[in-house]
């Protein structure tokens, strides 16, 4: 019982640090991106132009998918977890949260 325990605190604490970073790195990349809009004026707004024009609708993009891809990572996260202790049912069902995540994941990026 105790074991069981210590290995929620270990997934919760992971799954809070994994949480919080994604937060955190996707707010300062939708906050940089507006930054650049304001200073450009909003004229550099156009899909994949050389890196050294940073666009600020790609920076914007790119924090969006990395708040999108936040939740998916605490999931495979917690795969390794589940698969450390042992724990087959969790396994099971954080295996079907991935692949349904994934699934619709891809069918709003087509």
């Amino acid at each position: 019982m105790e074991n069981l325990k210590y290995d929620e605190s270990r997934l919760s604490n992971w799954s809070s640090l994994i949480f919080k970073l994604g937060v955190a790195v996707s707010s300062a990349l939708v906050f940089i991106g507006l930054i650049l809009i304001i200073i450009t004026g909003g004229q550099d707004i156009q899909p994949l132009i050389p890196l050294n024009q940073i666009p600020a609708a790609i920076v914007i993009s790119v924090g969006i998918l990395i708040l999108l891809l936040t939740p998916i990572i605490q999931v495979i996260v917690a795969i390794v977890l589940f698969s450390i202790a042992k724990n087959r049912l969790f396994i099971v069902i954080s295996v079907a949260v991935l692949c349904f995540a994934a699934i619709g994941l891809a069918i709003v990026l087509t």
